[in-house]
């Protein structure tokens, strides 16, 4: 039987986990490039090849990706959604990315 009072200490057992895993980074550090890369295919198409008015990321260089991620965290240049997801980079995983795509997506 369950008493009232167990089931509000698991209601807030589970809103403190969600507040602290908000808190944590984007993504873990040390993560894989490549599986980081892999989240950019959803918009800019399969290896870079952007079926849509989003722009290709196919043949870019690693600086070229880096200096735009940095221009959309900084909001220097205007986005709908790529402000927002570099946000959650740090100039190391900026580089890590750019470097993955550019590697893989040529």
């Amino acid at each position: 039987m369950v008493r009232p009072r167990s089931g509000i200490m698991i209601c807030l057992c589970g809103m403190m986990l969600l507040m602290a895993a908000s808190r944590s980074p984007a993504f873990p550090q040390n993560a894989n490039p490549q599986l980081l890369a892999m989240s950019c295919a959803g918009c800019h198409g399969p290896n870079g090849h952007s079926p849509s008015m989003i722009p290709s990321l196919y043949g870019r260089t690693a600086a070229s990706i880096a200096e735009s991620l940095r221009g959309y965290r900084a909001d220097r240049t205007p986005s709908t959604v790529m402000g927002r997801i570099a946000k959650g980079y740090s100039d190391a995983e900026i580089d890590s990315v750019a470097q993955a795509i550019a590697a893989d997506w040529k």
